[in-house]
């Protein structure tokens, strides 16, 4: 118990920064409030795990780039005033930011249009600026998003993304960002550039104005998926009271395909002050921006307007989402993944049995043809193939892939695998156990035999549906394959 305790000490100092309180503590990073007697401010410092430092590749790297991170000079981007190493931890001393942060304030009710696009308007100058100089946030999100003492925003954690995911090839850590605001691209492992964390700020902008995330699961991977696979859920149908343009602005900020997303976050920007204001504002790629301090100062009077309509507004919501749902579910069935459908016993309906002039029951059947008989090894097992490893708050998972109507089953109860969703035709699963272990799925797919098939063919044989042929019967086990998931290790 001590030494829990003296792990969780707060330090006094770190180099020359007296060390008031802590502010937040997550994965890759500890936050504390500190005071700076050389320059008589307060400040925050962010102190990395100390194991990043045991590479010597690393140690260049993250020296090099937090250099340029904090070379950055823009108005909507938190400045970086030092760097250094304490006891073999690095940490970078930044502003200390008082006013809190764009997910505090969402807490506090949803943002008006306008204050959105004023908020947007400034944090996308900062990312261009960014982008110009090569550097992508990679885990833009309302949390680092912080205001000053007048209500001005800032980016926080420029870069830092890539100084953690620099350390997968050393720790198998994997994709790093936030599940709830990851591009598809980031998702999927693969380069990504300033239009990933222009998908960000749709989502950001999504969240908002609703007052929630456009996609939820019941685990980030599943929300890893939905981002992946799923179309931009309507804004409008949340708030139906919004300009139709809103909904047209946030599917293209957030579509899966980054050739059609706005090129940079000023003309996301500069369309969304359009619909807010009627022009596009004074937004530039870089410098200083004309942007209204205070501007999130609003969000408690719009959620306490919403309420002197919230009868209105809800019962319109209601109608809205109960049309949808009624129509959706007449238009398209859902497409859940079923269990092999029980056999029913052939029967002959009475006009083909008792036919005028014909033979009694037992002749017409023994005279139906009879489909050829198949050929050896016939029934195929389903297609599995592992998609994607990712590492989600230091849980790590294995996406698979697996035949449309396949049922899977983990043969180790270390490991467990949930259905996420359909994609074109395949089922995506996601398992999840002990880091860096292997453990055997068994997938199956079970030859589909209907009552019409079953007269087709001897009592001692099936038929195949596939084959329109005639099969032994197969074995329990038929139709189906063992695959390994190998669980990769998450630090």
């Amino acid at each position: 118990m001590w030494f829990i305790l003296a792990r969780m000490a707060i330090p006094s100092k770190i180099g020359r920064y007296e060390i008031k309180s802590e502010l937040g503590r997550g994965g890759m990073a500890t936050v504390y409030r500190a005071y700076d007697p050389s320059f008589d401010r307060e400040v925050a410092i962010k102190i990395l795990p100390r194991e990043m430092m045991h590479d010597p590749q690393f140690r260049s790297r993250f020296e090099r780039e937090l250099k340029i991170v904090a070379a950055l000079e823009h108005p909507a981007i938190v400045p970086v005033y030092d760097v250094g190493e304490e006891d073999g931890q690095p940490y970078f001393v930044m502003r200390y930011m008082n006013g809190g942060s764009l997910s505090g304030e969402i807490e506090k009710g949803r943002f008006s249009l306008e204050d959105t696009a004023r908020i947007v308007e400034k944090i996308a100058q900062g990312l261009a600026y960014a982008h110009k100089k090569g550097i992508i946030h990679r885990d833009l999100k309302p949390d680092n998003i912080l205001f000053d003492d007048t209500g001005a925003p800032f980016i926080s954690d420029f870069g830092i993304a890539k100084l953690s995911e620099s350390t997968s090839s050393l720790t198998g850590s994997g994709i790093i960002g936030t599940p709830a605001y990851m591009s598809p691209e980031q998702a999927r492992g693969l380069d990504v550039d300033g239009r990933s964390d222009v998908y960000g700020l749709g989502v950001i902008i999504y969240q908002m104005l609703s007052g929630q995330q456009p996609y939820n699961a019941d685990t980030p991977m599943g929300v890893v998926v939905k981002h992946i696979t799923e179309p931009v859920p309507e804004i409008l149908l949340t708030l139906p009271s919004l300009p139709f343009d809103v909904d047209q602005i946030i599917k293209t900020s957030m579509a899966k395909d980054r050739d059609k997303r706005y090129a940079k976050a000023t003309d996301l920007a500069k369309a969304l002050n359009v619909i807010a204001f009627g022009s596009e504002g004074n937004v530039t790629s870089g410098g200083a921006t004309g942007v209204r301090t205070g501007v999130f100062a609003s969000a408690g009077t719009v959620s306490s307007r919403s309420k002197t309509g919230i009868a209105v507004a809800g019962v319109v919501l209601l109608v809205a989402l109960v049309g949808f749902f009624v129509l959706r579910n007449q238009l398209f069935p859902a497409s859940l993944p079923t269990s092999t459908p029980t056999l029913v016993p052939a029967t002959l309906t009475e006009e083909a049995t008792l036919a005028p002039t014909e033979a009694p029951t037992e002749a017409v059947a023994s005279a139906l043809p009879l489909a050829p008989a198949c050929a050896a090894n016939l029934i195929a097992v389903p297609d599995v193939e592992t998609t994607n490893k990712v590492c989600i708050k230091k849980v790590p998972y294995t996406s698979v892939s697996i035949t449309e109507g396949s049922t899977f089953e983990s043969l180790d109860p270390a490991m467990k695998c949930i259905f996420e969703t359909v994609v074109d035709g395949r089922m995506l699963i996601s398992c999840s156990g002990p880091q860096l272990l292997s453990f055997d799925l068994k997938v199956c797919k079970p030859p589909v035999l209907s009552a019409t098939d079953l007269s087709s063919c001897s009592p001692d044989s099936t038929f195949d549906s596939a084959n329109q042929c005639c099969a032994a019967v197969p074995p329990a086990d038929a139709g189906c394959t063992t695959f390994t998931v190998d669980i990769r290790s998450c630090q």
